[in-house]
């Protein structure tokens, strides 16, 4: 018998050759790797949406607290109060300084979310109205 009928021999016989094998090995860590890839994926895929949605949430308090500065500006008098807007508490605080020309209003708005925790975002800004002759 001849080395290579002995060896068309032992494949005959059932028994698994190493190249066989070594291609379930391979299927079976590309698998691995496969789904360790997925699972960074996903978690970069989620915390790419909690960053959008504190993005949107700033941008809706950057508006709110953007409103309040322009009643501000139209009547720095009248301005101070809370408001609530598209779930967003503003308030706004103005204090008067008083000169021999005018008034100085300093007004400082803050806007917080529906569960008031803390401030998302706090605004200053001030007036100077002269005193009518």
């Amino acid at each position: 018998m001849t080395p290579s009928a002995a060896s068309r021999n032992r494949q005959r016989t059932g028994r698994p050759s190493w190249s066989g094998l070594a291609v379930v090995v391979e299927a079976m860590v590309l698998l691995l790797a496969l789904v360790g890839s997925l699972a960074v994926l996903t978690q970069l895929f989620a915390a790419a949406s909690v960053r959008a949605q504190e993005g949107r949430q700033l941008a809706l308090a950057v508006s709110c607290a953007t409103n309040a500065a322009e009643r501000f500006a139209a009547n720095p008098a009248e301005a101070e109060g809370t408001t609530e807007q598209d779930g967003m508490t503003t308030t706004c605080m103005v204090t008067e300084h008083p000169t021999a020309q005018g008034t100085l209003y300093q007004a400082t708005i803050t806007v917080q979310d529906a569960t008031g925790s803390e401030p998302l975002y706090t605004l200053t800004t001030s007036r100077y109205e002269r005193e009518v002759e």
